[in-house]
């Protein structure tokens, strides 16, 4: 980034939940490719199921990581050129509208991906 750089919690924190997406998106490429091999391996139509569903909640969470990455990377964008404009004054006196709805967005994607991952252990426990 050129310039004034962002209030350095802020920046850090978009940095952090950025690096989280993608470390997220590598490990559900690795359960789909886990998946992949399954669905050529069973045909019982229960488990291929719950494949199938697996294989769909992972796409859905990825489409969201790219959803939020988006919107963060619009909010970083934002917050460097609100800088630039109040640059001179303290950030510590201006609140980030959007920064309380993007931690309140990451946690629930948190929340909603570890439930995934859980049930998607326990399929894997139960039937393989």
């Amino acid at each position: 980034m050129t310039g004034t750089l962002p209030h350095p919690k802020l920046h850090l924190e978009y940095h952090l939940w950025v690096a989280e997406l993608n470390f997220v998106k590598e490990e559900i490429q690795i359960f789909e490719k886990h998946l992949a091999e399954l669905v050529s391996k069973y045909t019982r139509q229960e488990v291929t199921a719950q494949i199938e569903h697996f294989q769909n909640s992972f796409i859905r969470h990825k489409e969201v990581i790219d959803q939020l990455k988006h919107e963060l990377h619009g909010a970083e964008k934002q917050l460097a050129s609100f800088v630039r404009e109040v640059s001179g004054m303290t950030l510590e006196s201006f609140r980030m509208d959007n920064h309380g709805k993007l931690r309140d967005q990451m946690n629930t994607f948190r929340k909603l991906y570890t439930e995934l991952k859980q049930n998607f252990r326990r399929f894997e426990a139960e039937w393989f």
